[in-house]
């Protein structure tokens, strides 16, 4: 596809410039070591694409992304590279997904963030993707499938009212109960060893002077709540 200068909206930078020549330029061959469709899509009219398609030599495996994105209406499931762009489906055209399709394995967090209406219980990888049901869709939540173990704190952080206190990994992410939910704060399960240092600054108020890690974390009682220095045993 021959592009003309003249039909850009906006000139390109000079080292792009220095391939035109007579204020043409083969944009197809061009693009073969150094695609920027986007660029192209947001200052012409050029489709690019959609010639590319026509002449049977658009790289489906490289650029699905920018069918996605620029042309969804291009869309073909079976051209499509779901292993490696199927968050691109999830992100810019949500009405396209196919939950057969689509790379659950890898990208499970996009259909959560950008598209829970397609969330599926039984094809969402739980253990990598968690996360991203407790920050996006937690009405999806589910405590039985949730991987508690690595992604605790997000619960703590964006849906406290599901945290539940025999499942949550005190030992790791206790912190994040101080920091986000204190209220949900248990000085049984706290792990004080390694999280003393967040009751000091976030909820100095449920602070326990015989439970509190002084030994490693005394300095942050004195930057955050220094008045309770006075508590510090003396054997220390």
């Amino acid at each position: 596809m021959i592009i003309d200068l003249k039909e850009l909206r906006k000139i390109p930078c000079k080292e792009w410039l220095m391939r035109f020549d007579d204020e043409k330029l083969d944009v197809h061959k061009a693009f073969e070591d150094n695609p920027q469709y986007r660029w192209l899509y947001r200052h012409s009219d050029y489709d690019l694409i959609s010639w590319e398609i026509e002449n049977n030599c658009f790289n489906w495996w490289r650029h699905s992304c920018e069918i996605a994105k620029l042309c969804p209406r291009l869309f073909d499931p079976e051209l499509f590279n779901w292993e490696e762009t199927s968050w691109a489906i999830a992100v810019y055209c949500p009405d396209k997904l196919n939950p057969e399709l689509y790379n659950w394995e890898k990208e499970s967090w996009a259909v959560a963030e950008h598209c829970p209406k397609h969330f599926d219980p039984k094809l969402f990888n739980w253990e990598q993707d968690s996360w991203a049901v407790a920050q996006y869709c937690p009405k999806h939540f589910d405590k039985d499938l949730f991987n508690w173990d690595d992604h605790s704190c997000h619960v703590a952080h964006f849906c406290s009212h599901l945290l539940d206190t025999e499942l949550f990994n005190w030992e790791d992410h206790s912190w994040a109960v101080a920091q986000y939910c204190y209220q949900l704060f248990d000085p049984k399960l706290y792990n004080w060893k390694r999280s003393s240092w967040a009751i000091a600054q976030y909820c100095s108020h449920l602070l326990d002077p015989e439970l509190y890690n002084w030994k490693d974390y005394t300095k942050h009682v004195e930057t955050f709540c220094p008045l309770l220095l006075n508590l510090r045993p003396n054997t220390l």
